[in-house]
């Protein structure tokens, strides 16, 4: 048996081997590729494309805008903002205060207008009410008008509200303390270590009698009664009632009773009452100063064998005061008055007013001559009268004092210090009524007069 191999066969057999190999590779091929394709597709999508990377790069920018407007600039322009506006609102209190300075000279007379009304206000109710004042005031009247008085009682010094005192109420729980008779027999006792020189009411005057002033919580009207005892004839009693209630301090008289004495006296009590307005900030600031006393330590000491001498008086004592009888003297009230003060005076140079009411002056601050003029017209029920001071004006209509059938002008000036006071009016009077009208001058400058009359129309009386 013979063994045919073909060798070309076998030449062939690698062909076929790598033709199966082939073959195989062939249908393992496209999975290759696909998933070749599959990790190239899932390697692209971890990538960027340049519209993703714009926008991620714009995003980044925003973000960093955000953060630097929040952090950085908007707190500096809200800064800048407030400043802005604090400085416009500068700008505005700078303009007002620019014109306030154009106007301090009228300001600085509004206020020194305002510091004399105010000190004359004190000066009528003034913030503590001293009853070694009291006192004094009282004896100094009385002896001018011959009046004896007997003794007075000085009742406590009360704080009471203002509505409190419209309504009559005049007493209060604050009450200093209890009333003192300072009559001869119980001064000495209460006041025999006052010292000589000037009395503080702080200070020296520790008494009882010497406060001036309760202690208060609120604005309080300070009240006072005093119980004055008296002799003397009629008129001396009236002048020093009248005395009373013209005096620039506020003193009510509130009652008087008297009965007939002997030789013709009259004896009674008089009521009167003293009046105050104070604050909690106001400080007592009185001070009495007592000139030395020859043969005591006290005014308010009786001199030796005085008291014996009052006790000793006899009826033919009264019949020599009745003999020395005091007419009562009238009083007469100006219809307008016309203050002149001087240069260093910080009240208004010149001050023109109605005598019956309040509120009606006119003013001027000029250091120099200035014109004014009072007219007036009408009958006794209804008059219309004007004055004027430069080209300030007053005018009213109502009843005007006409005591003794006159009208009446108080002219009150002053003595000039220096050359440089040159204050001072010439005043043109127009009266179309059938009174005269008298103008009284007190106290003017002799050599260089701070009144002069003007022109004239009607009756016009120089007194």
């Amino acid at each position: 048996m013979k063994l045919k191999i073909d060798l070309s066969k076998l030449k062939n057999l690698d062909l076929s081997l790598k033709s199966l190999k082939s073959l195989k590779l062939t249908k393992k091929m496209p999975n290759f590729v696909q998933k070749a394709k599959t990790k190239r597709f899932n390697s692209s999508s971890l990538s960027l494309s340049k519209r993703d990377f714009i926008l991620l790069g714009l995003l980044v920018i925003g973000l960093e805008g955000y953060g630097l407007y929040n952090y950085l600039l908007s707190p500096k322009w809200q800064e800048y903002n407030s400043l802005q506006t604090r400085y416009a609102a500068e700008q505005v209190i700078a303009a007002n205060f620019e014109k306030d300075m154009v106007q301090k000279n009228q300001y600085i007379e509004n206020l020194n207008l305002l510091n004399y009304k105010l000190s004359g206000l004190k000066r009528q109710v003034p913030t503590e009410i001293p009853q070694e004042e009291i006192v004094l005031t009282l004896n100094k009247l009385a002896k001018a008008r011959k009046l004896d008085i007997n003794g007075m009682n000085l009742s406590a010094i009360s704080a009471v509200s203002k509505q409190d005192f419209a309504a009559g109420k005049t007493s209060s729980v604050q009450s200093r303390d209890t009333g003192k008779v300072t009559t001869p027999t119980s001064v000495d006792s209460e006041i025999q270590n006052s010292s000589q020189g000037t009395m503080s009411t702080s200070t020296a005057n520790d008494s009882k009698a010497s406060k001036s002033k309760a202690k208060v919580v609120a604005n309080m009207v300070l009240v006072e009664d005093v119980d004055v005892s008296f002799s003397g004839n009629y008129g001396a009693l009236y002048n020093f009632i009248s005395d009373l209630e013209q005096s620039e301090r506020k003193i009510i008289v509130k009652e008087v009773s008297m009965t007939r004495g002997s030789g013709g006296l009259l004896k009674g009590e008089l009521k009167v009452q003293y009046v105050g307005y104070t604050t909690p900030e106001d400080e007592s600031t009185y001070s009495l100063a007592i000139p030395p006393i020859n043969g005591k330590d006290s005014p308010f000491i009786a001199y030796p064998g005085f008291m014996e001498k009052v006790a000793s008086a006899t009826d033919s004592d009264a019949q020599t005061s009745v003999a020395s009888t005091t007419a009562p003297v009238k009083t007469i009230n100006p219809s307008f008055y016309l203050i002149l003060n001087t240069v260093e005076d910080n009240a208004p140079k010149v001050i023109l007013g109605d005598y019956t009411k309040n509120g009606t002056e006119l003013y001027s601050n000029v250091n120099d001559r200035i014109t004014g003029k009072i007219s007036v017209s009408g009958d006794i029920d209804k008059m219309t009268y004007s004055y004027a001071l430069g080209n300030s004006t007053q005018t009213k209509e109502g009843k005007l004092i006409i005591d003794g059938g006159k009208l009446r002008l108080d002219v009150i000036s002053q003595q000039r210090t220096k050359v440089t006071d040159k204050a001072g009016i010439t005043l043109d009077v127009d009266n179309k009524t059938n009174y005269p009208l008298e103008i009284n001058v007190i106290n003017d400058d002799k050599n260089n007069p701070r009144f002069r009359i003007g022109n004239k129309t009607g009756i016009v009386e120089m007194k």
